[in-house]
């Protein structure tokens, strides 16, 4: 069963910025799955040990 885990980051600004914090996040395996105003909610999977 593939495991998850979850972050919750709060990015104030817009437009390039965000993409740059969110570009970081993906590089380190991070998917955005959902944004609430400023709050954003990303996932990973946890490698099997």
């Amino acid at each position: 069963m593939t495991k998850f885990e979850y972050k919750c980051v709060s990015i104030i600004g817009a437009g390039e910025r965000t993409a740059r914090i969110l570009n970081e996040y993906g590089r380190d395996g991070w998917e955005l799955v959902a944004t609430c105003l400023f709050w954003h909610y990303l996932k990973r999977i946890i490698p099997e040990s």
